[in-house]
């Protein structure tokens, strides 16, 4: 339900590598299976190592049959900080004590995944490196996504029974006729199916109103960056796009005076803010190069 995981060990023994992706909003782990996927065989050409790839979903981003919902979740929607919350809980409960981990956080998952990174090291979670995806860590609202549609957000998530009324039909409606209709919009042959499924789930009333809730709060929470977010900067490194409309490439130049030289990069191939739909395959092998310690990227901000 929150937890997807793609492994390539045969065996149920803690494995030697485990990298862990806290995804963006929507949060939804089915989006990042493929790249998952294509992350493990980059690092592991030979088929020898024991490692294992885990995604977490946010609460109430996936359809949850009532039958398979926990009786500790009451609520309809949650916020930022339970979102934070829930992924410390989640890796306190099922994140392996393995010999290397690696985190990985997509976007607002970057924020999440840099504020329970101290938690897991006191915790004795053998955390090698935390890398920050196309993070949204700082003035969401002031970028220019932020500011085109943080009016919009505000007022559906201040008429949350609007979003109710105008919505509820979306639980009716078949799974697959959702997919259908996301096939037209992702047409790109390099989208994965993981991804075309993924987004058939957006389409459920639960679930809109708490991509809604969180976006919002996102631009009202994430402003300066926080000081604990940078508070193990030799295990932190941050990955920028040259044309995300999330995070300025004016983000990107102020992270670099927070962190040691070498620790920020720019992405090289004008790969998207979301990167699943088309760009797995080239984060994947960045991804590698970057966990491997092999291949410098050549946009290093020093």
């Amino acid at each position: 339900m929150f937890c997807d995981g793609v492994e390539n060990s045969t065996t149920n023994d803690i494995p030697d590598t485990v990298i862990l992706m806290i995804p963006g909003n929507p949060g939804n782990e089915g989006f990042y299976a493929k790249f998952g996927e294509l992350l493990l065989e980059a690092l592991d050409e030979k088929g020898t190592t024991n490692s294992r790839f885990i995604t977490v979903s946010h609460i109430n981003h996936v359809p949850i049959p009532s039958e398979l919902k926990p009786a500790s979740i009451s609520q309809d929607r949650f916020l930022l900080e339970e979102q934070v919350q829930h992924k410390l809980e989640f890796c306190r409960k099922h994140l392996p004590h393995a010999k290397k981990i690696y985190l990985l956080g997509h976007s607002i998952g970057a924020y999440m995944m840099l504020r329970i990174l101290q938690d897991l090291l006191e915790e004795k979670f053998n955390i090698e490196a935390a890398y920050a995806l196309f993070p949204t860590v700082e003035y969401m609202a002031d970028s220019p996504n932020g500011r085109r549609l943080g009016p919009i957000l505000r007022f559906f998530d201040s008429k949350d029974w609007l979003i109710k009324l105008v919505s509820f039909w979306t639980d009716f409606v078949p799974l697959a006729f959702k997919k259908w209709l996301c096939s037209w919009n992702l047409s790109h042959p390099e989208v994965p199916e993981c991804v075309l499924d993924s987004a058939a789930e957006l389409g459920n009333s639960l679930v809109l109103r708490n991509i809604i809730h969180m976006s919002n709060d996102e631009l009202n929470t994430v402003l300066e960056v926080e000081e604990n977010l940078l508070s193990n900067p030799e295990k932190t490194f941050f990955y920028y796009g040259t044309s995300d409309g999330w995070v300025p490439l004016s983000y990107a130049e102020r992270m670099k005076t927070n962190l040691p030289n070498g620790h920020v990069f720019l992405d090289e191939s004008d790969c998207e803010h979301a990167f699943v739909i088309k760009d797995g395959e080239i984060m994947a092998q960045v991804m590698a190069k970057l966990i491997r310690g092999s291949v410098h990227i050549n946009q290093e901000i020093t």
